[in-house]
């Protein structure tokens, strides 16, 4: 009896290690971040993936965030973008934000598809990535950072335009919601009372930052009207901001990765333009 007993309790701390391990952490710090393929954040330890500049040493960090992915699934679909930038001659950085998944590595943290409707878009989440933007750079030697973000991933690259300067020199915002409570209004979506928004940092932006904002002819989710207000007020503001229509395509990147839009955007985005 005995031996059963210590079979059962055996089997129950395996299984409930193993649960554990598969459930995202709300709060751990890398143990040994390499920066290629792990990064810290404010209490956040980060998946990346590193794609190194084609053209020898880089003097730009471009890091991209993946969108909410509320249908679920990896966030591996956002890499090209990463993998552009680094042949346009910058360090391209995929990076998952917390709780999600990429290249088969995870994020610690909770994924924005899965928080509560108060949890979503909070300013600690967008803080960590700021603090794991700013070790990269470190790591990296590299003068500039530019963030490349779709849709909210756009969101937190136009939070940090403002919130986190001077440490973004530019961006490029891709099916971006941009004012988050109007975007929320026309959906038909409850309002999140805690969330960080683009639109409420456009006075902190630095003098000049180029920022591009490319949204699909047919996008019903983050309507255009988002992106060219945003850049109407940016460029009221001092900013250098230009839309991009991208003809044919919804809110998904399928069709948008099948124009030159959204490549010309990051190169000259890199290129400081």
């Amino acid at each position: 009896m005995a031996r059963f007993f210590a079979t059962v309790f055996s089997t129950a701390v395996v299984a409930t290690a193993l649960v554990a391990l598969a459930q995202p952490a709300r709060a751990e710090m890398c143990q040994n971040p390499d920066n290629l393929t792990f990064v810290s954040g404010n209490g956040h330890c980060l998946a990346i993936k590193t794609y190194p500049p084609a053209n020898g040493p880089a003097k730009v960090l471009a890091v991209v965030l993946h969108g909410d992915l509320s249908s679920g699934g990896v966030a591996d679909e956002v890499f090209f973008m990463a993998e552009e930038a680094a042949k346009a001659g910058a360090v391209g950085v995929a990076m998952m934000r917390p709780g999600y998944t990429g290249d088969g590595r995870r994020s610690t943290g909770i994924a924005t598809r899965d928080q509560d409707r108060d949890d979503r878009y909070r300013a600690a989440d967008m803080d960590s990535i700021t603090v794991a933007v700013r070790s990269l750079k470190a790591n990296h030697g590299v003068d500039r950072v530019v963030m490349i973000g779709f849709s909210g991933g756009a969101v937190i690259s136009g939070v940090m335009l403002g919130r986190a300067a001077p440490l973004v020199s530019g961006a490029v915002l891709l099916s971006c919601p941009c004012n988050v409570p109007e975007w929320r209004e026309y959906n038909n979506w409850g309002p999140l009372y805690n969330a960080e928004s683009p639109h409420a940092y456009i006075d902190r932006i630095p003098k000049g930052t180029p920022v591009i904002a490319l949204t699909g002819e047919n996008d019903g989710n983050t309507h255009k009207r988002f992106a060219i207000a945003y850049v109407e007020k940016a460029n009221a503001a001092g900013a250098k901001a230009r839309f991009v229509e991208v003809p044919g395509a919804n809110h998904g990147l399928r069709r948008i990765k099948e124009q030159p839009q959204l490549t010309d955007a990051i190169r000259e985005v890199i290129q400081g333009n």
